[in-house]
Formats: structure tokens, sequence, C-alpha cells
């Protein structure tokens, strides 16, 4: 089982003319269930050794959010730059030990609303940006485990079509308004979703306070957006995502 911890950067509610954040993007952080614990402990463990103490706890933040780090806001207002890159890195390191995949999927707003302006009855519909980034996410989820499972198989599998799906992708999203329970079971009625093998057909959701994995996906959703509105510039961090087999997978939604 793979548990596909979604993160996200970019929502702005019903603005979508936002010129600061132009992209809305949705990460999956592919986490096999054996490296699951090792991960949370591994967390936790850095969370001790920069608070001196859990997330959560007095003198702690709730959870890591990526953007308040970066920029040095609420919490990380005193830090120092050097101190607030030790914590990212320490942060990004976790993933990139591992080679952790994760599935980045991202649409440009100002597309979005010119394609619900237009005449495709496919978009007129759409609430939100989420809805069909969503729906090329899960695509792109069910193409990737897919793959791994092909991986899998043995020579004579493979020679006589029998393919048997051994890992599933449960989605864990987080608990807020940006993904609808609903948004799985579209993708499941579509031409794409049909033929979907390895997602599980509905979310878990569960708050990023609770999920150390879903704070490390959050962190790739935010640097991976900061590259996308200024692609020519230097990005270290999600360079250091994608140099190291972190970021796997890039699957821009075209409308």
């Amino acid at each position: 089982m793979y548990l596909v911890y979604l993160g996200e950067s970019g929502n702005t509610g019903n603005s979508i003319n936002d010129p600061n954040q132009p992209h809305q993007v949705f990460v999956g952080l592919v986490v096999h269930e054996s490296q699951h614990i090792s991960m949370c402990g591994e967390f936790d463990a850095l969370c001790r050794r920069h608070f001196g103490r859990q997330t959560g706890e007095p003198g702690a933040p709730l959870q890591l959010r990526p953007a308040e780090i970066y920029q040095g806001r609420g919490i990380f207002v005193s830090w120092s730059q050097s101190k607030r890159s030790d914590l990212i890195q320490d942060c990004l390191n976790i993933m990139i030990r591992r080679e952790t995949p994760v599935i980045l999927s991202y649409l440009d707003k100002k597309e979005f609303a010119q394609a619900r302006a237009g005449a495709d009855p496919s978009a007129t519909g759409w609430q939100s940006p989420s809805e069909p980034i969503i729906s090329r996410f899960l695509l792109a989820t069910n193409m990737f485990v897919d793959e791994l499972n092909m991986n899998s198989l043995n020579e004579q599998q493979l020679m006589e079509a029998q393919w048997p799906v051994e890992n599933f992708a449960q989605v864990v999203a987080s608990q807020s308004q940006s993904v609808e329970p609903r948004f799985m079971s579209e993708y499941l009625k579509s031409e794409d979703g049909q033929d979907s093998t390895a997602v599980l057909n509905s979310f878990c959701f569960i708050g990023p306070d609770r999920s150390a994995c879903t704070q490390l996906a959050n962190m790739c959703a935010y640097f991976a957006r900061r590259w996308l509105q200024n692609p020519t510039h230097s990005h270290p961090y999600f360079d250091a995502l994608q140099q190291n087999k972190v970021i796997q997978v890039i699957y821009p939604v075209r409308m």
C-alpha cells in the first residue's frame, strides 16, 4: 500500500487573480507503508532538535508552514535566515535520503479563468481550480502506481500479461475546502477514471497538524509554486528535490 499525502500551495479561494500566486499546485508525496513510521519518527526528531519539543507543544508551532519558515513570519520572526534554512533542509533531507517520489500537478489560474469563460461546457461547470487539478493529479497518480506495480512483476508475468495489482494508492488529503469527496467520484466517472486500477475510490482526510508527511508534502508544493512563478531564477530547495529524485512527475493542467 502506498499512502499518497496531498500537499498544496497557491489556493486563493474565490480570487484567481492574485499576481503573487498565479499558479495553484498540488503534490502527492508517495510513501510506502513500510516507510511511514521511520519518516514520522525522523520528523519528530528534527522538531525536537530545532524547537526542543514536538510540534503542537508549548513553544513550538502547531505545524510547520513552509511560507512562515521561508519568510520568517510567526514563531520564526526572530530566527536567522541560516537557522530557518537549516530547518527547511532537514525537512527536505527526510525525502531526499529515501528518494521518496513526489507527483506534481499544477494549473495557471489565468488559463483557468479563460477556459471557464469560454465555450467549453466541461470548464464552465468548474467552481474552483482545484477540480481540474485533482482530476489530472489522480490520473498521474494512477499511472505512476501502475508503473511501480509493473516494475515488481517477474519476466513470466510480463510475458503472459498477468498483471496483478499488488499495491494500491490511498490519497490522504488535508481537512480543508480545497479537496472535496466528490472530486474522487467525479474522476472515477470520467473517461480517465473508468480505467483506474491503482487509486482507492475515496480520500482519507486528516488535519496537517496530525500528519508529518502532509507537512512535508506542503513544503514540496510551496517550493514548486515559487519555482513556477519565476522558473529562470535560482531555486535551491526545488532544485534539490528535483535533482535528488524526489520530484519525479510534473503534470501541467492545460486548459
